[in-house]
């Protein structure tokens, strides 16, 4: 199938922006309730050169805050938000993370899939991916080397 020049695709793509970042989050783990079902993320990183203005100046710090619900088979979901220079991204877990064993039997690691909802400011009417894959020590400590993959119709 071949497209006609100005087609529709070819619109829609001249207003789009795509956003990527890779950071590392460091912070905290702690229990949102008596039972450990809901445990809190609060997190920093700390940008690198290269970064788009949206995302944030170098050395600029980057939130990522998020609420886990743990489920009874071990897997948990994530509603969180990562609080970039130019706005929010809101977000949803695509499916259920996992937690595993690692080789150093004071850290666990844990994947996930989110889906970003919605975003304020630069990323308002925000989509697409970010990735988790984070450790969690036995003093609550949480390290994220965190993916995103961002567009945003202009």
């Amino acid at each position: 199938m071949t497209r006609k020049p100005g087609s529709k695709k070819k619109a829609f793509a001249e207003h789009m922006s795509t956003y990527r970042y890779n950071l590392r989050f460091e912070g905290k783990v702690s229990p949102q309730d008596e039972m450990g079902e809901n445990m809190g993320i609060e997190a920093t990183a700390t940008l690198g050169l290269g970064s788009d203005p949206a995302i944030g100046a170098p050395g600029a710090s980057v939130q990522f805050n998020a609420l886990v619900t743990n489920d009874m088979d071990g897997s948990f979901t994530i509603h969180g938000e990562v609080v970039l220079a130019g706005g929010t991204l809101a977000l949803t877990s695509a499916g259920s993370g996992t937690m595993k064993e690692t080789p150093d039997p004071t850290l666990q690691q844990g994947t996930l899939t989110c889906q970003v909802e919605s975003g304020t400011g630069s990323f308002s009417g925000a989509s697409g991916t970010v990735t988790l894959n984070f450790t969690v020590g036995e003093d609550a400590r949480f390290t994220d080397l965190q993916t995103g993959l961002v567009f945003v119709t202009d």
